[in-house]
Parts: structure tokens; C-alpha cells; sequence
């Protein structure tokens, strides 16, 4: 039989509700809180909720159309820091019971794809499909038959970088083809290192 009563898993939980939730105790019984989630991965929403001897904390927060919205519900004979993420002013609020939310611009170009280069993970040059078959061709070329499944869990977090380190005998025009097929297939995303 196979428990799921795991610190492994409580460990997961625990970062779900501290760091994306943001939902944190900050003195015995919940009497006071801390609201300070923290986007990021890509993520572009979460909710979080904890029942307490006062009652249901609910945080939310949402990254939409160029918006930020934060959402907390604190019980009664509670208060909460709140820190807004990306917050222009970055500021540390202070409120009672009741339900607030706050709603501001968002970073630009937050959720968008990142550079992708040879340092990126093989997992995102997949993603951008000519991306990928520019990448795909110049490795042929050089290595016919090679086997690069992005979706193969040891190749995915690899590099480009990491996969010439471990070819014997790699030669700088390799190196210089698959910065091109980066660069050109979709430069206004990718960067040449």
C-alpha cells in the first residue's frame, strides 16, 4: 500500500499556499497574516483559501488583459499585510476584516514566451514549432538520425548548450548554424547569444 500522507507532499502544498497563494501566518491563531503572492512561471492566476478558528482567509489574484486583480478575504478580528506583486509603488498595505481587491496595470509583456536561446531549455524551443524544425534540420545535417525527442524528460530540460557538450568532436559552425536557425526563425522573439 502507498500512503499519500507524505511530508513530500504537504512540502508542495505548503509552497502552494505561502508563495503562489501567498497566504502566510504571521501570529498565533491567525490573528494577524501576511498576503503576499508571488506570480511567476508563466503563471497567470491562483486562489488560496485556509479555514482558521476565525474563519475562511480566501486570496486570489489574477494576471489578465494588462491587469493585475488581488483579491483576500479576511475574517473577522483579523488583520493582513498585503503586498501587491508588481505593484508600481510595490507598496505594504494594511487591512482589516472584509473583503478588498485591487486591481492595477501589469508588467509588460508579463505571460509572453522568453527569448529563446541556446541556453533555453529544449522543452521551449519545441513549443515554437519553426523554432524547432530550424533547429531539428541543422542537427540533422550534421548528425543524420540523431534522436532529440523534446518530450523525453532527459532531453527536455536540456540546452542546446548541454547537448553539444556531450557530442564528441562539435564544431563551431554547428554551433553558429543553430544560433542562426534561433535567430532567424523568429527574431522578434529570440536573441542571439
Amino acid at each position: 500500500m502507498t500512503s499519500l500522507n507524505h511530508y513530500a507532499l504537504g512540502a508542495v502544498a505548503d509552497w502552494l499556499h505561502r508563495v503562489v497563494g501567498g497566504l502566510q501566518r504571521t501570529e498565533p491563531g491567525y490573528k494577524r497574516i501576511r498576503i503576499a503572492p508571488q506570480p511567476g512561471g508563466g503563471l497567470t492566476s491562483a486562489n488560496s483559501s485556509h479555514d482558521t478558528i476565525r474563519g475562511r482567509i480566501e486570496v486570489s489574484w489574477r494576471i489578465a488583459d494588462g491587469e493585475v486583480t488581488v483579491q483576500a478575504c479576511i475574517p473577522p478580528d483579523t488583520e493582513a499585510d498585503v503586498v501587491l506583486p508588481f505593484h508600481p509603488q510595490e507598496p505594504v498595505l494594511t487591512v482589516g476584516d472584509g473583503t478588498h481587491s485591487w486591481r492595477y496595470p501589469a508588467p509588460a509583456n508579463y505571460g509572453e514566451a522568453a527569448n529563446l536561446s541556446m541556453a533555453s531549455p529544449i522543452r521551449d524551443l519545441a513549443k515554437k514549432e519553426p523554432t524547432w524544425q530550424a533547429v531539428m534540420e541543422v542537427l540533422q545535417r550534421y548528425f543524420p538520425g540523431l534522436p532529440l525527442d523534446a518530450s523525453a524528460p532527459e532531453a527536455a530540460a536540456m540546452s542546446l548548450n548541454d547537448v553539444l557538450q556531450h557530442v564528441p568532436g562539435v564544431s563551431i559552425e554547428l554551433e553558429n548554424d543553430l544560433k542562426t536557425a534561433l535567430a532567424t526563425t523568429a527574431a522578434p522573439e529570440v536573441r542571439k547569444e
